[in-house]
């Protein structure tokens, strides 16, 4: 993620706050197991406070946990937690609505985007690849759930630079997932490429194809060299592997719904 100033970081963090108190204070006040649940998701101790003298939704385990996120990109997760903890769906949409307001009124980097019940929140980046193919990616791959979940996965984890290995996997897996579907069986990604640019054929020209098929095989020779065995990647790459996995999440489901699958 790209160095925030701090006066728009604590800008997006009291906005998100007030935001929260107001979709989900009551709720997150009346029900313990919400903050427990919240704990669980981020790896940290459920608390053992007597919840018989907390009397404001500011005062709870689950407050307390995001006021200790302090960085952008631990905040960030710890938004997006909130949504993966079986909150009531409406106040998960009205919290959503609420933080894409606080997003653009603090002109933090952040994209949030929803799909099929997911809601990830990654990083801006390159605003035309993030609203045109990013976006659309989220949408689209709602009919493919596994590679959805692995792709916002990846999206979720994306500021983290201790998380880039997990991330790189991430890309890796969403593709395999996708193409196991398009193509109805469980190969390797690397078993399923001629599959998928037989896939590809009635709607690309020969020399796209082509560049397809160059692009799949180093991908999935970075995959193995730089991140299955070692860890040898750079900021620039991790960039550069997500947007090129986009693109081809984009690439194969367009020309899928181009040729009348979908």
């Amino acid at each position: 993620m790209t160095q925030v100033p701090a006066g728009a970081i604590e800008d997006f963090r009291n906005r998100a706050f007030g935001s929260i108190k107001e979709a989900l204070g009551g709720l997150i006040l009346d029900d313990s197991s919400i903050s427990d649940a919240f704990l669980h998701a981020l790896g940290e101790p459920v608390s053992s406070d007597d919840w018989g003298y907390i009397n404001k939704p500011t005062e709870t385990p689950l407050w307390h946990a995001l006021e200790r996120r302090t960085t952008l990109p631990e905040f960030v997760l710890g938004l997006e937690v909130l949504f993966h903890i079986g909150l009531d769906g409406r106040a998960q949409q009205e919290l959503a609505r609420l933080l894409r307001k606080d997003i653009v009124a603090s002109g933090v980097p952040v994209s949030c985007a929803e799909s099929n019940g997911y809601v990830t929140f990654y990083p801006e980046g390159a605003r035309l690849l993030d609203e045109q193919v990013i976006n659309a990616d989220l949408t689209w791959l709602g009919a493919y759930p596994e590679a959805l979940k692995a792709f916002s996965e990846a999206l979720s984890v994306y500021g983290s630079s201790s998380q880039h290995r997990h991330m790189l996997d991430c890309l890796r897996v969403c593709i395999e997932e996708l193409a196991r579907k398009l193509l109805g069986n469980d190969l390797s990604l690397e078993k399923n490429t001629v599959g998928l640019l037989a896939l590809l054929g009635p709607v690309l020209s020969k020399e796209t194809r082509n560049m397809t098929r160059v692009l799949l095989d180093y991908y999935t020779r970075y995959q193995n060299e730089h991140v299955k065995h070692h860890d040898d990647w750079t900021p620039v790459e991790v960039a550069f592997i997500l947007y090129l996995t986009a693109t081809f999440v984009y690439l194969l489901i367009a020309a899928r719904r181009e040729d009348g699958h979908d």
